[in-house]
């Protein structure tokens, strides 16, 4: 009878060990979950937060481009401005100067032959308006005069697009020049698209000086 007492009390007792070592088991397995699901958690965390700051850096960057983009314009224009002003002079209106003195005279208005444009434009601005009828005056002051006006790109855009693009700038100032009194037939309308950069930079300063229209006059340069 003890024997058999004695039995049933060691199989309590390993049944009661047992029980504890699976319980001590679960609760292992249940924190390593935990622990898996917290690190998941700040991984994914972790990426939304890269991607966020990634979003912000390209936004920051963007708006970078554009006010430096604006402010090369801005600067552009105000020297062009600030050039036509300053070559403004009576010389251009005087039909006694040969019209190699007046192209090579830098205080004459028709010093200047350049005409630029806003990016992928090819409408005349306004601020360029004077110095296309500059040159109006000076083709109609020496009938025997001609002209060939010569439109050029930036290097953005396939070379099919920026011819296409330099052609209509060369006929704006043709057309401009023809609306002024001078005969078509003594205008030569032709594009260069980007072959003929004046800069050689991939900035936005060397874009601006890259889209623009020539004024030339074989023969008498």
């Amino acid at each position: 009878m003890k024997k058999l007492i004695l039995l049933m009390l060691a199989g309590l007792l390993v049944t009661g060990c047992a029980t504890q070592d699976v319980k001590e088991q679960d609760k292992a397995a249940v924190e390593q979950r935990d622990l898996l699901e917290a690190q998941r958690k700040a991984e994914e965390e972790e990426a939304r937060r890269k991607s966020q700051l990634s979003r912000e850096q390209e936004e920051v960057n963007r708006r970078l481009d554009e006010e430096r983009r604006r402010a090369a314009e801005e600067a552009a224009k105000a020297k062009s401005d600030a050039e036509i002003k300053a070559l403004a002079s009576p010389s251009v209106n005087s039909s006694s100067l040969d019209p190699r003195s007046q192209l090579k005279d830098p205080s004459s208005a028709v010093f200047k032959r350049s005409v630029y444009y806003d990016f992928d434009r090819y409408d005349i601005r306004e601020d360029f308006a004077p110095l296309v009828e500059a040159h109006a005056n000076l083709l109609l002051q020496n009938r025997d005069l001609k002209t060939r006006i010569e439109g050029n790109c930036d290097e953005r855009g396939s070379t099919e697009y920026n011819l296409a693009l330099g052609q209509r700038r060369a006929d704006s100032v043709k057309r401009a020049l023809m609306v002024l009194g001078v005969p078509a037939s003594r205008i030569e309308a032709v594009s260069y698209g980007e072959e003929k950069p004046k800069a050689t930079g991939q900035d936005e300063d060397s874009y601006a000086e890259n889209r623009r229209s020539d004024i030339m006059y074989p023969g008498n340069e």
